[in-house]
């Protein structure tokens, strides 16, 4: 797409994001983690009832498709030959089937049968089916709940959101609310005194990690390298492909804005701006989403999105507010729960108390929708490690009231 590719020199890309941390936390920021309970106030499913629309979906699948069924089949099979356990398919847990898919791709237990970078095909099936159902369920832009607007105008440049969500209802929010945001972790510029090396730009913008990747976002390897292959043989027409061909048929752009290391994992990731007419196509196996699929051992994966992690677990005097909103650590992100005690540890721990730039730290607020006491001890049980002291918890979801406990204190 004519991106102008820079050069590399050993440690470089370390060098920059230490530089960048450095710069990053010499502004005022705030943390709000999201999980499923954010999105469901939009329409949007929870994991449970997703799972449910992909079994029904993805066993009514012929062909190639079929073969979900068939490993669906085999996992039964699997569990009650090693472990004496009879499950049907009704009562199969979700992401401990796919950790066995996962497994067998990983290690390429298929030999010359595995099917792609993005998975054999049950995990295709799955990936697709999880784009689909989204993407069905995004409500227009002129439909989404206020309190996703307000939420957006909570947030400040230099905010980090980390987001364990599949779906666009964030991006959309801020962009209807005009909020600047990226989706990577360092904007860069051209050094003018070091042509071709990069420097950090400073740009007021707040940061979207989206640690499972996204339902539009798609990966353009594969075919840049047999357009590379294409005009190295001296063919004419370009590369058969359903986004890339004609990129302008569905809003197709880089999700890297701006110059960049050709070296980073997010290189060849693109969004498609129209993902509901994309998805109407009927994408199996032409197209696979880039997003981690709901396993119990994701991590395996998540070598794409390993920048989004550097440096969060150090501490930030400057980190002024923090929140986790419809994330109730789920067993499926073990992963996810080592990460937010460090962050919660140090959030409530480092410079509690104390006035930097005439600013406090505010408590740490947690907001979920437990139906039943038994839930919400549960809730308490998984944060456990939360100086309760320290925070606020909101138990009625993510509505109005929330958002009045978001809001920064004015100073």
């Amino acid at each position: 797409m004519g991106r102008k590719r820079l050069s590399s020199e050993p440690n470089k890309k370390r060098l920059e994001r230490s530089k960048s941390s450095a710069d990053f936390r010499s502004k005022r920021f705030g943390i709000y983690i999201l999980g499923a309970g954010f999105s469901q106030p939009a329409g949007l499913p929870l994991a449970s009832d997703l799972w449910r629309e992909i079994m029904r979906r993805g066993l009514e699948l012929t062909g190639r498709a079929s073969f979900f069924r068939d490993d669906l089949e085999t996992y039964i099979e699997y569990r009650k030959n090693t472990d004496g356990i009879d499950i049907s398919k009704d009562n199969v847990n979700f992401e401990e089937f796919l950790a066995f898919l996962d497994i067998e791709h990983y290690l390429g237990l298929r030999g010359s049968d595995t099917w792609s970078i993005h998975g054999n095909e049950a995990q295709v099936v799955v990936k697709t089916l999880i784009g689909e159902i989204l993407s069905e369920k995004m409500p227009s832009d002129d439909k989404i709940p206020e309190i996703y607007l307000q939420f957006a105008n909570i947030l400040r440049p230099n905010d980090i959101v980390l987001t364990f969500n599949y779906d666009i209802l964030l991006e959309r929010a801020l962009e209807l609310a005009g909020v600047p945001y990226r989706l990577f972790s360092d904007r860069h510029e051209e050094d003018p005194e070091r042509p071709g090396r990069l420097q950090i730009e400073s740009r007021d913008e707040v940061v979207v990690f989206k640690l499972h990747g996204s339902i539009d976002w798609f990966d353009r390897s594969d075919y840049a390298w047999l357009e590379e292959e294409r005009i190295r043989n001296g063919y004419g027409l370009r590369t058969p492909d359903l986004i890339f061909q004609r990129p302008e048929d569905f809003g197709t752009v880089p999700l890297l804005d701006g110059p960049h290391n050709p070296e980073d994992p997010l290189h060849h990731i693109y969004r498609v701006r129209d993902i509901k007419r994309l998805y109407k196509k009927r994408i199996l196996f032409h197209a696979t989403p880039s997003l981690l699929n709901p396993s119990s051992i994701k991590i395996l994966y998540s070598k794409m999105m390993s920048d989004f992690w550097w440096g969060l677990g150090r501490v930030g005097v400057l980190n002024f507010s923090m929140a986790v909103i419809g994330f109730s650590l789920p067993s499926q992100d073990e992963y996810a729960r080592q990460v937010i005690y460090r962050l919660v540890q140090n959030y409530q721990s480092t410079y509690w108390g104390n006035t930097t730039m005439m600013h406090r730290k505010t408590r740490l607020v947690l907001i979920d929708f437990p139906k039943s006491v038994e839930e919400k001890q549960e809730y308490r049980r998984k944060y456990r490690f939360v100086n309760w002291d320290r925070a606020v918890t909101y138990f009625n979801g993510f509505d109005e009231k929330a958002i009045k406990l978001l809001r920064p204190p004015k100073h």
